[in-house]
Order: structure tokens, then C-alpha cells, then sequence
């Protein structure tokens, strides 16, 4: 335990003094200018400027966790080609563990200036019809429902190189795209890529017809696969951290 929190102390400040930080505040910041200022002249209704508005935040987020892994993996290479993650005392899968766990800490911020942020300016503009708890529940969700990307594309990022996890980020925000049509309507609650676009959009629908979230067709199977996903996906972490060496990938 004492290694584990070392080692979060030890990426936080990583995180603190790289790039990483303002990918995490920026991009959410500047998306959040880019819908409101479009919505000053959108005729849309305000549900439909919510959904779509979650929906796209949602499609981004496999491309976005692709390019922090990618930013991570950079950073550890150049910091002594991962000796840290190597050459650590503990067992390893602590420093990976860290990792992901300050990785996900900051996606979590980032998620909640990216849906809270907007939800508090889009209702100071006058847009009061739905009420403020559907931000604070939409912005868990969508952090739900990207947790077993964030753990797979961490995988992949050190197992595989930057390239392979940039070019899994491109194609997941492709598939949440294409799955949010009548081709996911029936397997989405088992595809990691379009379970938080489908939530976001299901909980919008449910707050306007006021109907409880959890009835809806696949929310039940979605948590429970995001349940299930991610304490497999532990456990491969765990057990392919025990033998990674830190070689690169040739692709990179």
C-alpha cells in the first residue's frame, strides 16, 4: 500500500508538470466554448442542444484516452526507457496500477469541467428546463462508461507502443459513432465503445418524459458489463505487468 501511494504521489506530479495537465483543462474548456457559443444560434430545443452535446463529448472520449496513453507511454520512454516502471521495489503492477489510477483521477476532473462546466453556463443562459442533477449524473455516467477504455487502451499503450493505442483511439470514436444508430440498438450494452454515448442519450430521453434511468432497455446490462470488463481487465493488467520488459513496438 505504502508503494502504491508513493507511486500515485509520484504521477500526479508527473501529470503536474506535463502536457498532460492541460489536455485534461483545455480541451474540455475550449469544448465547452465551442457548443455554447454555438448554441447562442442553434434553433434546437434544449434537450436536443444537451444530447448532442453529451453524445459528441461521448465519441471523443475513445480518441482522447487513445492520445493520453500515447502522451503517457511517451513520457515513461523518455524517463530512462520505463527503468521507473522496471526497476521498482514493489510488485510490478503497483507503479502500473498508479498509473492508471492518477490516469483516471484526472479523466474524472477533466469529465466533470467538460459536462458540470457546461451544464452551470448553459443554464446561467437562460436554458432552466431540465434540472441541474442531470449534469452531476451525466458526467458519472460518461466517466462509467469509458472506464474499461481507459483500462484496455492503458494495456495496449504499454504493451503494444503509441501507435497501436492512437490508432484503437480513432477507430473506438468511429464505432461510438456508428453504434449510436440502429446498428447498436441491440448490442450496445456489450461494446465498451458505445456505452456512454448510449447512456447519455437514454438519461436526457428519461429526464424529459420523467421516467427512471434504470428501465430503459440495456442500462442494467451496460453496468453490469462495465462491472465485469473491468475487474477482468485488472487482472490482465496485473498479470501481464508481472511480465512486461518495456520493449517497444516496431510500429513506433
Amino acid at each position: 500500500m505504502t508503494q502504491f501511494i508513493r507511486s500515485i504521489k509520484s504521477d500526479v506530479y508527473k501529470v503536474m508538470h506535463s502536457s498532460l495537465i492541460l489536455i485534461h483543462l483545455l480541451i474540455p474548456i475550449l469544448g465547452v466554448a465551442a457548443f455554447l457559443t454555438y448554441y447562442t444560434v442553434s434553433p434546437w430545443d434544449e434537450a436536443e442542444k444537451i444530447s448532442a452535446y453529451l453524445q459528441v463529448l461521448s465519441m471523443a472520449f475513445p480518441l482522447l484516452i487513445g492520445v493520453i496513453m500515447a502522451m503517457e507511454w511517451e513520457l515513461e520512454e523518455q524517463a530512462g526507457s520505463f527503468q521507473v516502471l522496471l526497476c521498482t521495489p514493489a510488485k510490478k503492477y503497483v507503479p502500473h496500477l498508479g498509473k492508471l489510477t492518477v490516469l483516471l483521477m484526472f479523466g474524472l476532473l477533466s469529465t466533470f469541467i467538460a459536462v458540470l462546466g457546461f451544464g452551470i453556463i448553459f443554464q446561467a443562459m437562460g436554458n432552466v428546463f431540465l434540472p441541474k442533477s442531470l449534469y452531476l449524473k451525466a458526467a458519472i455516467l460518461l466517466f462509467l462508461g469509458n472506464l474499461p477504455l481507459y483500462m484496455l487502451q492503458y494495456i495496449l499503450s504499454f504493451a503494444f507502443g503509441k501507435g497501436i493505442t492512437l490508432s484503437f483511439g480513432i477507430v473506438g470514436s468511429l464505432l461510438a459513432a456508428l453504434l449510436l444508430t440502429g446498428l447498436g440498438d441491440c448490442i450496445w450494452p456489450i461494446l465498451p465503445w458505445s456505452i456512454a454515448t448510449r447512456f447519455s442519450s437514454i438519461l436526457v430521453e428519461s429526464e424529459v418524459i420523467n421516467e427512471p434511468f434504470t428501465e430503459n432497455f440495456g442500462v442494467c446490462e451496460g453496468f453490469f458489463f462495465i462491472l465485469i470488463s473491468s475487474f477482468i481487465l485488472f487482472f490482465v493488467l496485473k498479470l501481464w505487468s508481472e511480465n512486461w520488459e518495456g520493449e517497444k513496438n516496431e510500429m513506433d
